[in-house]
């Protein structure tokens, strides 16, 4: 019987690149290695997995505990298409339902960036330096390519960096079928209520938290902008074109007014945290051409988002653009603002791993409430 692999060895399993994953060997069979001594030797399961891997078992009386396994219980019917075979000698949860097991030493706004990365085009992956390494020889070497379906994004110096491009691993379709199956589980309602939150299509970490700051509801420490989309395409007119030298372009995040006749579009700029590789437009050049199509155009850092005073600022220059008043925070929502930014800006390829210092009073005071969840 395989391994199945779930919580946070799945994560890391679901964050790696296929060229990647191409390097490392199988994992021993159980059944030919009771012990699991030569599951602590092997690198794919020591090195980039990391130990102890979490597996997933349905009944009690199958749980062992061997030091370089940790398992975790799940009785009842698993959900439709959750189990997934993989070339590497384990079978591994679906990405959905590796969040919803997670979902359990998670806080809301953690278990939100999970499936935040999983329903946008982006992963971020802290490859370890012997895999980073064997993986440079190989496509210096002609042995893999530089890609199979992923691209690695280029930092601010050009250099390789953890972010990664892909498609997205969940669809909205799939989200929402996944939540009717687990909606009466334990868990289930909680998971359902974070998933309305989630935005989908987001291409960077940088996206995912200027999305959320904008939109969340005040109570949860956003600042309600309702119906923003990312990554919107935008065909451009001759003139435009004439700017950039392409036929279109995408926003990264577009603001609406209510009645939808103003609208602001706000670039995340920085290839450090945004990761636009290979658009080939330059940020001038890209709001040039959005402000010759008649589009207000905000050109955002990360620097400015981080900051509450600068963010500020720009919350209410859009706020006039869009013609809609803006309103000071009230002592609850500064609170909320100040918890959510408390856990926003966190280090992505750590996003998930298991916090042992971190009490369940502590989780607690950091999910949000039913009632906060239903807004």
């Amino acid at each position: 019987m395989k391994d199945l692999l779930c919580d946070i060895s799945a994560f890391r399993y679901w964050r790696l690149p296929p060229q990647a994953l191409a390097l490392c060997p199988p994992l021993p069979r159980p059944e030919e290695d009771r012990q699991r001594y030569g599951l602590a030797r092997n690198p794919t399961a020591a090195v980039v997995l990391g130990l102890p891997l979490h597996t997933l078992v349905g009944t009690r009386n199958k749980r062992t505990c061997p030091a370089s396994v940790r398992q975790r219980l799940f009785l009842g019917e698993l959900p439709r298409e959750s189990v997934l075979e993989t070339e590497h000698g384990f079978l591994v949860t679906s990405p959905l339902l590796t969040a919803f097991i997670m979902s359990r030493h998670l806080t809301d706004l953690q278990l939100l960036l999970v499936l935040a990365e999983m329903c946008g085009l982006f992963t971020v992956c802290a490859l370890p330096a012997a895999l980073e390494a064997e993986l440079s020889r190989a496509i210096e070497s002609g042995a893999i390519p530089a890609t199979f379906g992923w691209a690695r994004c280029p930092s601010e110096d050009g250099a390789a960096s953890n972010l990664w491009r892909r498609d997205a691993l969940v669809l909205g379709g799939d989200l929402d079928r996944f939540c009717s199956d687990v909606c009466g589980m334990r868990y289930g309602k909680r998971f359902v209520a974070v998933s309305h939150l989630v935005p989908l299509g987001a291409a960077s970490p940088f996206e995912v938290e200027t999305y959320l700051l904008l939109g969340l509801p005040r109570s949860l420490g956003g600042e309600g902008f309702c119906g923003i989309e990312l990554n919107v395409e935008v065909m451009l007119s001759t003139s435009a074109r004439s700017i950039v030298g392409k036929s279109r372009v995408y926003i990264d995040l577009l603001l609406s007014s209510p009645n939808g006749k103003r609208q602001v579009a706000i670039e995340c700029q920085g290839k450090a945290s945004h990761g636009r590789a290979g658009d080939g437009l330059r940020d001038a050049d890209r709001m040039t051409a959005l402000q010759a199509m008649g589009y207000d155009v905000f050109l955002l850092t990360h620097g400015q988002i981080s900051d509450e005073d600068r963010f500020r600022a720009i919350v209410k220059a859009v706020c006039r653009l869009l013609d809609v008043e803006y309103r000071d925070n009230s002592s609850e929502e500064q609170g909320a603002e100040a918890l959510l930014r408390s856990e926003l800006f966190v280090d992505w390829s750590k996003l998930g791993e298991i916090d042992k210092k971190m009490p369940v009073r502590y989780k607690k005071a950091r999910s949000w409430t039913a009632a906060d969840l239903s807004e």
